[in-house]
């Protein structure tokens, strides 16, 4: 077997919450008077740390405080999630067969990781994952550091891991880390970003299947 562990991205790889992320940020745009932006345009620059996509799209965080958009955002984004987000087709089929399969299955994500825990317990999926690995607070700076830590702490071999995410930042994360990495393209970076990271792209659960099982 090429891999032992497959660390999964959860928010535009297992979830499907582009739209509601989209449209809750040009909301908050509008509140502070920004122009929104197309989704094509979000697609081409979100990146992480989200602070940075903030920048870009005019906020001057001399000015405002980033704790207060954060809060804004996530108090938006909880009230509208169990009706505004799914988990993308055949995820829980491929997890489950994942796991049957014998893989270690992980997520790595930028999430707070209490919110990533109850969002897996309502999604169904929490129990195919050997630990979930999330952040410590709302900002959603990256994952490097604290990915680094937790695969030294599990004594887990890098070189025997797969990344799946759905951005840039994803791949930086992997190419950190020492482990391979594949890209989704049906999230939160458009192929055109996606392809700059020069690693396959898998168009949905079945080929990431395909990919694993070759």
């Amino acid at each position: 077997m090429k891999y032992k562990y497959i660390f999964f991205d959860f928010n535009g790889t297992l979830l499907d919450d582009v739209d509601l992320c989209y449209n809750i940020e040009n909301s908050i745009f509008a509140k502070w008077g920004i122009k929104k932006l197309s989704k094509e345009t979000y697609l081409d620059n979100f990146c992480f740390p989200v602070k940075n996509y903030y920048e870009f799209a005019g906020f001057d965080f001399n000015k405002i405080d980033y704790s207060d958009i954060c809060e804004m955002f996530f108090s938006e984004y909880l009230r509208q999630f169990e009706k505004e987000t799914k988990l993308y087709p055949s995820v829980i089929s491929s997890l489950k067969k994942l796991k049957e399969d014998g893989f270690g299955l992980y997520i790595l994500s930028a999430s707070e990781i209490n919110l990533l825990i109850d969002q897996t317990k309502m999604l169904g999926i929490y129990d195919y994952f050997t630990d979930l690995v999330g952040c410590s607070d709302l900002k959603a700076s990256g994952k490097i550091g604290y990915g680094k830590e937790f695969i030294h702490k599990k004594f887990i071999k890098s070189s025997e891991c797969l990344m799946i995410g759905d951005t840039y930042h994803d791949y930086e994360v992997a190419n950190e880390l020492g482990m391979h990495c594949i890209l989704f393209t049906k999230g939160h970076n458009s192929v055109q970003v996606l392809s700059k990271a020069n690693v396959p792209l898998v168009n949905s659960f079945e080929e990431i299947i395909d990919f694993v099982e070759k």
